[in-house]
């Protein structure tokens, strides 16, 4: 789609006035890229990047702070000049912007940003192999049904990481993150998401297919 200070924005959706953008980190490896990038980027998310041991790992931080940064610019505002608190179980909060809510994921090259004045969460998966311990530990019975109802690995590690993501994505809106019960969900054939029992908070999910990753946000109805 279009570059910013270095990443390449690959995609980008909404969820009602949620917001939710996707880039590639990868070009961060060129030669300069991440040190410019760090110049753009607060002290904070400098010295986190560069506590990373791996270059993809200083890929992907930069990357989530100039993604953040990049959303943040569309109501004047950047990331260098934001104060974050974060709540009981690690979720950032802008501090002086609380009517801003955003949350931050990442995966393979990729990383993921979702912002509205909703509670948020969003999930960005490579799609992985569903390993039965993984299934057996986090998934309903219906679920569980579900995947062994498939044909192929491909449609099983898809339905999976959906599921997972599904999963990741409200467990971070709620701000609980791994504390919370994971809810179960069934996907029909038009993707349709429904919540197998009823969520509190309620919430609105989104599911999207992005090469070899699948990116989820939810956001809560409150």
């Amino acid at each position: 789609m279009a570059f910013y200070n270095g990443i390449e924005i690959v995609r980008q959706f909404s969820l009602g006035t949620c917001k939710v953008r996707v880039a590639q980190v990868e070009p961060l490896g060129q030669p300069g890229k991440l040190d410019e990038a760090l110049r753009l980027l607060s002290l904070e998310r400098r010295d986190k990047t560069l506590r990373y041991r791996f270059e993809r790992g200083k890929w992907l931080s930069a990357g989530a702070g100039l993604l953040l940064d990049s959303m943040l610019s569309e109501h004047g505002l950047r990331e260098r000049d934001m104060q974050l608190v974060i709540g009981n179980h690690g979720k950032p909060m802008l501090a002086t912007h609380p009517e801003l809510h955003f949350n931050l994921s990442h995966s393979g090259t990729l990383v993921a940003c979702a912002m509205g004045d909703r509670p948020v969460g969003v999930d960005v998966q490579t799609i992985v192999e569903a390993r039965r311990s993984l299934i057996n530990y986090i998934m309903s019975s219906e679920e569980i049904a579900a995947l062994d109802a498939t044909t192929t690995d491909l449609e099983r590690r898809h339905l999976f990481t959906q599921l997972w993501t599904l999963k990741e994505s409200y467990a971070k809106a709620t701000g609980n993150g791994l504390s919370h019960e994971f809810p179960s969900f069934s996907i029909d054939s038009t993707g349709t998401i429904k919540p197998l029992k009823p969520l509190t908070p309620p919430a609105a999910f989104k599911t999207v297919t992005l090469g070899g990753s699948i990116v989820t946000v939810a956001v809560l109805n409150r």
